[in-house]
């Protein structure tokens, strides 16, 4: 049986997957890195890399996907997601969200993105997240967020 981390790897690697052939010309790439934190939080990073806009030799990294999986609290936090131009507006951050709230809500995990800057968390709010008590830039994705 998997843990909830290589459950939520395996399928954000699969989604992804296609995504590198489907934008061979920008060369688009994903490095999944994962380790302990401490003795009950895992942190998962998705670093992206793509053609340099200045030397089209080279490419540039960038952070695609931070989460992390707090065991104690039985939560997953995402902290980062953050997609270059030529990956926007076609749903994919919202799918990714989508892809580790479904195996969080089978493992019985909450969900949140923390970290929020004013814009995303009122975005997210209007998808029907529910606001995080005391704080204003962490919501908690529920069934009825529209992600999809």
């Amino acid at each position: 049986m998997q843990t909830i981390q290589q459950q939520i790897i395996e399928e954000i690697a699969d989604y992804l997957k296609p995504y590198k052939d489907e934008y061979t010309k920008q060369h688009f790439e994903f490095k999944i890195t994962d380790f302990w934190l401490s003795d009950n939080i895992y942190q998962v990073e998705i670093n992206g890399y793509h053609k340099d806009n200045y030397d089209t030799e080279q490419q540039t990294a960038f952070l695609l996907l931070r989460f992390f999986i707090n065991f104690e609290y039985r939560q997953v936090q995402i902290s980062n997601i953050f997609l270059p131009d030529f990956l926007r507006y076609q749903g994919l951050g919202k799918k990714l969200i989508y892809v580790i709230f479904t195996i969080s809500k089978e493992e019985h995990y909450d969900l949140f993105i923390v970290d929020m800057v004013n814009s995303f968390y009122h975005r997210m709010i209007k998808r029907g997240a529910l606001p995080c008590d005391d704080c204003d830039d962490a919501v908690q994705i529920v069934s009825n967020t529209e992600l999809i």
